[in-house]
């Protein structure tokens, strides 16, 4: 991709004085970041793990007859997510972490797009994760082009009550030819004929709030989905896959309203603050996560800043969970010590192949593939698991997670 000047996108943030948003420890995470303000330079992303970028596009949710929201909706909130997250204490070993401001809003959603996918693309290319704040959830539609333009086969992990396919749609449309909004923005991304999309996975949705259409398309593309009732028990059953993911997009109508006030289509029931919080986390300790995204916050409907400070400890537990990134992927991993684990099946000539790294105690299973397709799909001929999956193939059955993944490469 070729060289931006990044600068041209962005706005500075103009509160950010030191004495004005945060406090006066130099060991707040404020004063550890570089930012870009109205006293202060564009900074240099040269040797950046982190950036940190401020989005105010909304045109993507609701949209009324004129395709815009009422400014009292827009989602221009990472101002006041910045002023909780720089008040806390910033985590050990933090590297150089670039706060860019916030990207200017293009004349027609359709530019604010371009842009986003020409700034992540340029990004993704120096091996900075980011982190994006505010906006409305069809803006993951833009990351992934930025995917697409590299050619790059991606994983995308969706923490959302709704699956975002085709809501709204009559069973004869084509999303592609319907506006881009945040209710069926991974519907296009499934249907492009130009497809990069490896495997889309939803972590949370609500069988109450998803259209029985849009669970069969699921099922008929071959995605993973886990439903928030099935995570209630044991959150630990989302990590596999948030460690298979490119891209986790956050949308905060995931969390139960009393905890997300500034969502308004948040419900009694859903994750708690602890919980997005270890979601978070596991992100973070994913090395394959290059992009993070915390969405759908309305400052209109905010209450004692209590969703703005949600998201910054949710960022903050990205952030510090960073710092134990590991190789453990069986095709990569330097220095790791795998067991191999092989489950014969009486009906199948294909045994399933499982991979324990000794140091993580994290699962992998191996899809069998052939030469070409190793050459293809490089690090998705093994998928991320857990322990419960092995135990489900040495019972004789085939993990479900496992035989859309077979399917997809087909």
């Amino acid at each position: 991709m070729k060289e931006i000047d990044l600068s041209l996108y962005f706005e500075p943030c103009p509160f950010m004085e030191a004495a004005n948003f945060y406090q006066d420890s130099t060991k707040r995470l404020g004063h550890q970041v570089e930012k870009y303000t109205v006293k202060e330079r564009f900074p240099s992303l040269e040797g950046a793990s982190v950036v940190i970028i401020g989005l105010d596009e909304s045109r993507g949710g609701c949209p009324d007859e004129t395709g815009s929201l009422p400014d009292k909706r827009h989602c221009n909130g990472a101002d006041a997510v910045r002023r909780e997250l720089y008040n806390l204490y910033a985590p050990q070993g933090l590297g150089k972490v670039v706060d860019l401001g916030n990207m200017r809003c293009g004349k027609r959603v359709e530019d604010t797009y371009f842009a986003l996918t020409e700034v992540v693309g340029c990004l993704l290319n120096q091996k900075s994760a980011l982190i994006l704040l505010g906006g409305t959830q069809d803006l993951t539609y833009a990351v992934y082009q930025a995917y697409a333009r590299m050619q790059k086969m991606a994983n995308i992990v969706t923490v959302d009550a709704r699956l975002d396919l085709a809501e709204g749609l009559g069973a004869d449309e084509n999303p592609l030819d319907s506006p881009t909004s945040h209710t069926n923005y991974m519907g296009k991304m499934a249907v492009e004929p130009a497809n990069y999309l490896f495997n889309y996975m939803n972590v949370g949705y609500q069988t109450y709030l998803v259209e029985q259409e849009a669970v069969s398309l699921m099922d008929k593309l071959y995605f993973d989905a886990c439903r928030y009732g099935l995570l209630q028990d044991d959150i630990r059953d989302a990590e596999p896959y948030i460690r298979d993911a490119d891209c986790v997009s956050f949308d905060l109508n995931v969390l139960k309203r009393q905890e997300s006030p500034a969502n308004p289509w948040a419900r009694p029931t859903g994750f708690n603050v602890e919980q997005v919080c270890q979601l978070a986390r596991y992100a973070g300790l994913s090395k394959e996560v290059d992009v993070v995204g915390f969405f759908e916050y309305y400052p209109f409907f905010e209450r004692d800043n209590l969703s703005a400070q949600v998201v910054a400890e949710m960022a903050w537990c990205f952030l510090d969970a960073m710092r134990f990134r590991c190789d453990d992927h069986p095709l990569s991993a330097a220095g790791m010590d795998f067991k191999q684990y092989i489950v014969p099946f009486e009906d199948s000539e294909q045994d399933l192949v499982f991979y324990k790294c000794r140091q993580t105690d994290r699962w992998w299973m191996e899809l069998p593939c052939s030469d070409e397709q190793r050459q293809r799909y490089g690090r998705h001929c093994y998928l991320a698991c857990a322990y419960h999956d092995y135990e489900t193939a040495t019972e004789g059955n085939v993990p479900h997670r496992w035989w859309n993944a077979v399917q997809r490469i087909k």
